[in-house]
């Protein structure tokens, strides 16, 4: 297997054990959470057992042995915990949560190195674990199966060392496996810092048995961690034979190890222990497989063939006890005893027939017991085997399955392109309509006219009243005619038969497309408890630092919305519940005095309405006080006097969300910095929804958000500007007006108009994008534009109707595009941009009064018309330079390829070659090497556009005479335009 194998193995590995990691602690930390409720819930006491369990051999497989240990020792905790009867109180619990959470972080940063990652608060974390071992954390209590358990740690307290034993080879064996790859991976006579890992991980193993009675194992490693130091002392390398002979004596080790725990576990448990606990089946059947495991142990060493049928017969009443989770009375119990002690210590005076007998009269009183009728029994046999095989079939059918989200995008990329063919096809089917219909008109058309024709041969020219040579000419046309009708009809009735067939696929891909798309957003929705779930114990913890006692509710966790919105909300939510923490709820004291309860209330709420998800947040405390939010605004520069007096409460209380803007009078580790809200009005307007806030001063404040519930797409108005169309979300839109050129007033440059007996500013959003305007006509079309405290309205030259369209976010170079939020393919196949209005609405308008926004900075006549050849493999970037350049005068060309280009360069002359570097067939430095050893091209100039680091591929380019380079993602519109300004002025002039 090559490298590249291995690192997509790897990352496909990481991958899996991410995800899975991810949902066991978060079952983890929702467990521990119960528990400090219900400290005496037995059920979720084991099912933390079994998640720790679950998760230390996740996080070996993968190699981070230090991470597992924290898990190990918590999963220590939990067994005393289940086995002991123990209780943890609420500090304990709260010591155990940080530990995971520690964990959790270690692992996040160890996925994405592909390396163990620990710091500082390792070794601190085991110690605080091992107290928690170590001293009485813990007390009993007297349920009758946490007494059984008890019971059972005493029948075993004499073999402990040995279940000890069992308890840790996995983890030994594992050590042993991990020595004997770095062994193997060791260069004979060459340096390696392996040799000081392959010491750590032999000392573990010594650590663990140190110990116990295993001499020969101890000694071996002994022997091994001398040889290690003396090395590392000296020369820190190994000859061949040394490395041979360390492996074969660590070999040795394993295999002396593992046959010690072999003969510990088989000679752990006697007949006598098994007796006692036998009695325990009494008061339940839950341990009766435990029981049953440790007979079949024994009779493999059992040499009597009397004895062995009496423990053959033990164990089918076992079989019988688990089957029908039997609870035993007390008569049977004794015989089953009786049984067990017999094959213990076999009593001449006692006849083992006698036993035999006893133990198959009880299997026969527990069959009429619990099989009273024959036939019932019989039914309820065949019932189970139903049951078994139905259980059979259901396991082996895979209900739920993990996928790779990135695949889960490029299906819905392919339904994308689905839908657009979908669209196209209607378009095609409207055009055959049209033809069959103009056809149809051709044909009515030339039936006149052969009529007209015939009527006049027979009318005149028949008569006698034309010359021969006449009425034979009218003939041929009258047949010429009649040939052509015939064709017409002919073509008629086959675009009629095409059509009909045409229809019917497109009946049947739009019922498709439609079932898969609705399929595939189904397969994206999640609920939103995804998200809200770990909040509890985020709000929590941030309450007790803050000294504040919450009681934090969480309604509609069953509320679905697409993947992406769930990943996104996440760190707005998280704001605003900081924000309700320190800012919103008061402190105990000031709750009492202002006649509330001194705990304080936040409800978290998700509803879903139409295609929209509604979440709002609110809690019962002090509320957003107007007053003092007008005075920071005004003593903080944000507003004048005259700004806010002409504000409406509504625009006032908003203003919480512009950056840097706070009404805390002090910087805490939660909050007050102004940029908490700041960050959740932008993320929010990103995933095109819209939040506002709803406070009474003293009695509280709710948040209320609006997201859609996909972002894959999006309900748009089309319109066009400047002969370009575009979208715009339509969720932005009010509505649309007509107004008169003289209902349109300017004061000082400054256009307005009035609407619902507002005066709202008005921009042509061809000044805005930097288009060319069209003239303008009597009256003008215009968008009123809302959206939280601001409402403009835009001047469009054409309205084209409404759609829902797929969106495409835009790539590197062009995600940083002002106005510009993605992109879209439109059934002509065109694309079409959607435009960002949180831009467009905070956009600076003198410059649309003023000067365009994006400056023509050519204006010598010498530059206005050259041409320009852009090369990407990435049909959005091509676009989108092209737009860019030749919005300001340039001719532009296209090639998706350095093959192509090479074509084009050939046909015609280009002033300049915008090139990337990474593309297929010829790369981006075969190109420009190409056409520098080319005399014909070579002074062409070059600018090269790239996502490779400009550090890495500069250098490379070293030799070849380039103008630039433009890093994709550092892209900046105007500094693009002066470059090319630079380039051709340069060269040119």
């Amino acid at each position: 297997m090559n490298f590249s194998e291995n690192d997509n193995n790897m990352n496909e590995l990481m991958g899996i054990f991410q995800t899975e990691s991810e949902e066991i602690l978060e079952r983890i930390f929702d467990g521990l959470l119960t528990l400090e409720k219900e400290p005496r819930n037995r059920e979720i006491t084991a099912a933390l057992y079994r998640d720790l369990h679950s998760i230390k051999g996740a996080i070996r497989m993968v190699g981070f042995t230090n991470i597992q240990t924290i898990i190990h020792k918590i999963e220590d905790i939990f067994d005393q915990v289940n086995e002991k009867g123990f209780i943890l109180d609420v500090n304990k619990i709260h010591v155990i949560t940080k530990s995971v959470e520690l964990v959790s972080n270690y692992l996040q940063e160890s996925v994405k190195n592909q390396r163990e990652i620990i710091d500082e608060k390792f070794n601190s974390t085991l110690s605080r674990l091992d107290c928690l071992l170590n001293v009485e954390i813990i007390e009993e209590t007297n349920s009758p199966d946490e007494m059984i358990s008890s019971l059972f740690s005493i029948a075993e307290a004499n073999s402990e060392s040995d279940a000890n034993l069992q308890e840790y080879q996995e983890d030994i064996n594992f050590t042993f496996n991990r020595c004997f790859e770095i062994i193997d991976g060791i260069v004979p006579e060459e340096e390696s810092q392996d040799i000081v890992v392959l010491r750590e991980e032999v000392a573990k193993i010594f650590d663990i048995i140190k110990d116990s009675n295993l001499y020969e194992v101890k000694t071996a490693l002994q022997n091994v961690l001398a040889k290690l130091d003396f090395v590392m002392n000296a020369t820190n390398t190994f000859t061949i034979s040394e490395i041979l002979e360390m492996r074969n004596e660590l070999s040795s080790a394993a295999a002396k190890f593992n046959t010690s725990c072999i003969d510990s576990i088989g000679s752990k448990t006697t007949f006598f222990d098994l007796a006692e606990k036998v009695l325990m089946l009494q008061s339940s059947s839950v341990y009766a497989k435990e029981i049953k495991d440790e007979i079949l142990l024994l009779k493999d060493k059992v040499e009597s063939t009397s004895i062995l049928e009496i423990v053959n017969m033990i164990v089918e009443i076992f079989d019988f006890i688990l089957e029908n989770s039997v609870q035993l009375e007390e008569q049977m119990a004794q015989t089953l005893k009786s049984g067990i002690e017999y094959c213990a210590s076999p009593n001449e005076n006692i006849d083992g027939d006698l036993i035999i007998q006893q133990l198959e009269i009880m299997k026969q009183l527990l069959e009429l017991n619990f099989k009273k009728d024959t036939g019932v029994s019989e039914i309820k046999n065949l019932s189970a085997q139903s049951a078994v095989t139905s259980k059979t079939a259901s396991n082996t059918e895979i209900k739920t399955l993990h996928v790779n989200a990135q695949k889960l995008d490029l299906l819905v990329n392919q339904l994308g392109e689905l839908i657009i063919t979908k669209i196209k096809t209607e378009k095609n089917l409207e055009k055959i309509d049209s033809i069959k219909n103009s056809n149809e008109s051709c044909q009515k058309d030339l039936l006149k006219t052969s009529n007209y024709l015939r009527y006049y041969n027979r009318k005149y020219l028949q008569s006698g009243n034309s010359e021969q040579y006449t009425s034979a000419f009218v003939k041929q046309v009258f047949s010429l005619l009649s040939d052509i009708t015939q064709n017409v009809s002919k073509t008629i009735y086959d675009l009629n038969s095409l059509y009909r067939s045409s229809k019917e696929d497109d009946m049947k891909m739009r019922l498709i497309i439609d079932e898969m798309e609705s399929m595939v957003k189904n397969i994206r929705v999640l609920p939103i408890s995804t998200v809200f779930n770990s909040f509890t114990r985020m709000v929590r913890d941030i309450a007790n630092e803050k000294g504040k006692d919450i009681d934090f509710e969480i309604e509609g966790k069953d509320t679905c919305a697409d993947k992406k919105i769930i990943e996104e909300i996440k760190t707005p939510l998280i704001h605003i519940l900081r924000n309700a923490i320190d800012h919103g709820i008061e402190s105990k004291e000031d709750r009492l005095m202002a006649g509330k309860s001194p705990v304080g209330k936040i409800m978290l709420s998700a509803k879903q309405d139409d295609n929209k998800v509604i979440i709002d947040v609110i809690d019962d405390g002090q509320g957003f006080n107007l007053e003092k939010i007008k005075d920071r605004a005004v003593s903080r520069g944000f507003l004048t006097q005259e700004d806010i007096d002409s504000m409406s409460d509504e625009a006032i209380m908003n203003i919480i969300f512009w950056p840097g803007f706070t009404t805390g009078d002090s910087i805490t580790s939660i909050s007050g910095r102004g940029i908490g809200l700041d960050v959740v009005k932008t993320k929010i307007s990103q995933l095109n929804g819209k939040v506002k806030v709803i406070s009474e001063f003293g009695k509280g404040s709710c948040v209320h958000i609006e997201i859609p519930v996909t972002l894959t797409t999006l309900r748009v108005f089309l319109v066009k500007i400047s002969e370009q169309i575009f979208a715009i979300p339509i969720q932005m839109i009010t509505t649309f007006i007509l107004k008169r050129q003289d209902e349109i007033k300017t004061n000082n440059g400054n256009r307005s108009i009035v609407y619902n007996n507002k005066i709202l500013p008005l921009y042509y959003l061809a000044d805005i994008l930097d288009l060319e305007p069209l003239p303008r006509g009597e009256k003008e079309t215009v968008l009123i534009i809302e959206s939280d405290d601001k409402s403009i309205g835009l001047v469009v030259d054409k309205l084209l109707g409404d759609q829902d369209i797929l969106q495409k976010k835009l790539s590197p170079p062009l995600y940083k595009v002002k106005n510009v939020s993605g992109i879209t393919n439109l059934a002509s196949g065109e694309l079409c941009l959607i435009l960002n209005m949180q831009d467009i609405l905070h956009y600076d308008f003198n410059k649309a009064i003023t000067s365009p926004s994006t400056p023509k900075l050519l204006t010598s006549d010498i530059l206005s018309y050259k041409k320009i050849l852009v090369v990407d493999d990435s049909m959005t970037t091509r676009t989108m330079i092209k737009n860019i350049l030749m919005n300001i005068g340039y001719s532009v060309d296209t090639a998706l390829d350095a093959t192509e280009a090479l074509v084009k360069l050939k046909i015609n002359h280009y002033d300049l070659i915008i090139s990337d570097l990474t593309m297929p067939k010829i790369n981006g430095y075969e190109f420009i090497e190409k056409l520098k050893n080319d005399e014909m091209y070579a002074d062409i100039p070059v600018l090269v556009m790239s996502s490779i680091a400009k550090g890495l591929a500069v250098k490379k380019l070293q030799k070849f005479k380039i103008e630039g380079y433009i890093q994709k993602d550092l892209f900046n519109q105007t500094e693009f335009i002066q470059k090319i300004e630079e380039i051709l002025t340069k060269y040119h002039v």
